[in-house]
């Protein structure tokens, strides 16, 4: 059959000089006895004969298999065979030994080789006998699937090589793992060349690369497409910088106590001429790829201090604020990167102190002790780091202790989930204490509702950014942003406003959605009267007026079960305080009052505490009132780690006082609790210079039991266990006393 490829006006234009035909096999050669075609029968007949010319022109030298010669010339037959025939199916595999070179440099290049072996051996064991197998590259194989008779055929040889492939070989005393990607090519598509379905099965491959959860893939003509595509973009990419189609936006980072601005996050965009904006994940990862991220990424830094000291200038009350800037892993390797930022501080004249450089988990890989040197260089400098996308990818409690980290960002994925999975949740509050016990911040990305705002308050997060303050935005519209922002801080101090922005924001939202929803479910209401009417007058359509009516009906059990979840969280909204979120005075009073019906009517004791840090106003006066808001959280950390039972309620009484609720807990034991929690608070170790007590932050506490009766009542309660704290105080303070009836 492979004659008939040969046309009869080439052998006679003396082009082909010789076919010779030994049993089956057939071989014709030019003039100067070059080979131009072969068969298969011929093929074996090499092999038995051990021409070692043909062998070193069409085998490889290490596995014996075909090389690109003979592959090229047995895909060429298959391609003219499928124009003949339109029924023929065949199809080409390429594998690639995922990390071989990383094998190689380990186990060194012998070792290597007879690797190579083995597997061409595994290969061979998976395929017909009538298939090709060739070794195409160092670490790459070809296989020629012949006369299929479907495209599943091909499908199911990849699963059965990639299943072999999976068994560890055993080489001199080595146990090896191998990991393959099988990329496949059609004869569907209209090639006439070898290289096009070579290219093709090449491409695919790729991405296999990119999907982890999958190691083959068909070539499809889109992946052609997207490749063309992206060498376009990679061409546009090296032009960008030299043409300054790159520009910056900027995030807000904001404190969700105080819903101030205390800083940004500087983003890079590129406004591409014809495509316009470019996202970030699709030229980020090319500039990694191509060796751009370092010119890239010194441009955005530069541009970012730059941005930051000009506003500095022209905002002095921004002398506090800090630029954020992400930083890539190649931009720590090269060994000047110290000398770089050090250059872009002087030259932009921004002070390190409100420089932070975020880095994420996978740069933190490779080379572990260098970078942890560059990083110390820079936190000398006074520059701060940021642990960008934490618990997302390699993650390690060991590179909190290794790396001068002062901050912890919570990825948006885990907040974006936040609501509809308790399991996010629990990461979220995970990471938050983790951070609080190491001292460092807590940023979470990607906040975009209110009810993820109020959440994390409740885990005690402390800053964020996210859509639902502010999309990044250009220059101009962040520089009017900090105009207002100004004007917002300058009218609240001037007001001695008590309540936070973002509370006001979030119970305002909560009552138009409370609204919202009773003008719906009185709507639904005025249907389902009308619906009744409906049921009455035209029976029939009977079955079908009922099914409506269920379906309202439905809705409306929906619309007040939102209802009800509203205004619950509009009550968890006015009962916390928003500076310790410990209950509030509102709610001290209300559960107070519970607790004393409940117990007298059980004869059974209720005890209250109150407590006073000592010398808080020296402490404010000395530190300043940040610092004094940042002590009283600690120390209603501490007071809540004294908790014995679920039942007890710590709340904020007033300014630096606070009362803690004790159902079913005797004098004695009530005593007990206070001295256990006066231990804490010191054991916290917060210095205070000013207290005539001790070098550290204390507290005196004042105790006292009822058993509720009709002549008690709570506000007695409240005044001996004052008259107890107030004793506690006249002998000296870091004590706790229990007031005598």
């Amino acid at each position: 059959m492979y004659q008939n490829h040969i046309k009869q006006s080439e052998i006679n234009s003396g082009l082909i000089s010789k076919l010779k035909t030994i049993d089956d096999a057939v071989i014709i050669l030019d003039q100067y006895e070059n080979c131009l075609f072969f068969n298969k029968a011929a093929e074996r007949l090499f092999k038995k004969t051990s021409n070692k010319l043909l062998d070193s022109a069409f085998y490889d030298d290490l596995t014996g298999l075909p090389n690109h010669n003979l592959l090229f010339k047995y895909i060429q037959q298959a391609i003219n065979l499928a124009k003949e025939q339109k029924d023929y199916v065949f199809a080409v595999l390429v594998i690639d030994i995922n990390r071989f070179k990383t094998i190689n440099s380990s186990l060194g290049r012998k070792l290597g080789d007879e690797l190579l072996i083995a597997i061409s051996q595994k290969l061979k064991a998976c395929l017909r006998e009538e298939d090709l197998i060739a070794r195409l590259g160092s670490d790459e194989f070809v296989i020629l699937l012949e006369d299929l008779q479907n495209f599943n055929d091909a499908i199911d040889i990849a699963e059965r090589i990639y299943h072999e492939l999976l068994i560890p070989f055993t080489l001199n005393g080595y146990e090896i793992f191998v990991d393959t990607s099988i990329g496949i090519a059609l004869n569907t598509e209209d090639y006439t060349e070898p290289e096009e379905i070579l290219r093709d099965a090449e491409l695919a491959i790729t991405h296999v690369k990119k999907n982890a959860h999958s190691y083959y893939q068909i070539f499809n003509r889109t992946m052609h497409v997207h490749a063309i595509s992206l060498l376009q973009l990679k061409n546009d990419l090296r032009l960008a910088l030299a043409r300054q189609e790159f520009e910056l936006h900027y995030q807000p980072i904001v404190s969700l106590t105080t819903k101030r601005i205390n800083g940004f996050e500087a983003l890079v965009r590129w406004r591409h001429p014809v495509r316009g904006l470019v996202a970030p994940q699709e030229f980020i990862p090319l500039a990694e790829e191509m060796g751009l991220i370092i010119f890239l990424g010194l441009w955005v830094l530069k541009e970012a201090c730059l941005q930051m000291r000009t506003w500095q200038l022209k905002f002095p009350e921004l002398a506090d604020w800090k630029m954020s800037v992400n930083i890539s892993g190649k931009q720590l390797a090269p060994n000047n990167f110290v000398g770089q930022v050090k250059r872009i501080l002087e030259e932009t004249g921004i002070t390190p102190n409100n420089l932070k450089l975020e880095i994420t988990e996978s740069c933190l890989i490779e080379d572990s002790q260098a970078t942890i040197a560059i990083l110390r260089e820079l936190k000398n400098l006074g520059i701060e780091f940021s642990l960008d996308d934490f618990g997302t990818g390699y993650s390690s409690l060991s590179y909190l202790h290794m790396f001068p980290f002062t901050t912890l960002k919570i990825d948006r994925s885990f907040v974006n989930s936040m609501e509809a999975s308790s399991e996010k949740l629990g990461i979220i509050r995970a990471i938050v204490n983790l951070a609080r016990n190491l001292g460092m911040d807590v940023i979470s990305e990607g906040i975009e509702t209110v009810n993820q705002l109020a959440q994390l308050k409740v885990l005690k997060c402390e800053y964020g950014q996210g859509y639902f303050f502010s999309k990044p935005l250009d220059s101009k519209a962040i520089e009017a942003l900090i105009i207002s922002e100004l004007a917002t801080v300058n009218l609240n101090n001037s007001n001695n406003s008590t309540n936070s922005l973002e509370e006001q924001i979030a119970k305002e939202q909560m009552h138009l959605q409370i609204e919202y929803l009773r003008q719906e479910l009185e709507e639904l209401k005025q249907e389902k009267a009308d619906l009744e009417i409906m049921l009455e007058t035209a029976t029939e359509h009977a079955d079908l007026v009922e099914l409506q009516l269920h379906k309202e009906i439905s809705d409306r059990q929906k619309i007040e079960a939102a209802l009800h979840q509203a205004n619950q969280e509009l009550e968890r909204l006015t009962i916390l305080d928003s500076l310790t979120q410990l209950a509030n005075r509102r709610r001290f009073d209300e559960y107070l009052l519970q607790q004393w019906q409940i117990l007298r009517k059980e004869n059974s004791p209720l005890s209250l505490i109150l407590c006073d840090v000592d010398y808080f106003k020296f402490y404010n006066d000395t530190y300043g009132h940040p610092i004094g808001d940042h002590c009283l959280q600690q120390v209603a950390l501490a007071i809540e780690a004294a908790m014995e039972d679920d039942h007890n309620l710590v709340a904020r009484y007033g300014g630096e006082e606070f009362a803690i609720i004790l159902p079913n807990t005797d004098g004695e034991k009530a005593l007990e609790i206070a001295n256990k929690i006066r231990s804490k608070v010191k054991s916290l170790k917060i210095a205070h210079h000013k207290s005539t007590v001790c070098e550290y932050v204390t507290m005196s506490l004042g105790v006292f039991t009822m058993t509720p009766t009709p002549e008690g009542s709570p506000e007695l309660l409240i005044a001996f266990a004052d008259k107890a704290l107030y004793e506690a105080k006249a002998q000296g303070r870091d004590r706790a006393m229990f007031a005598m009836s």
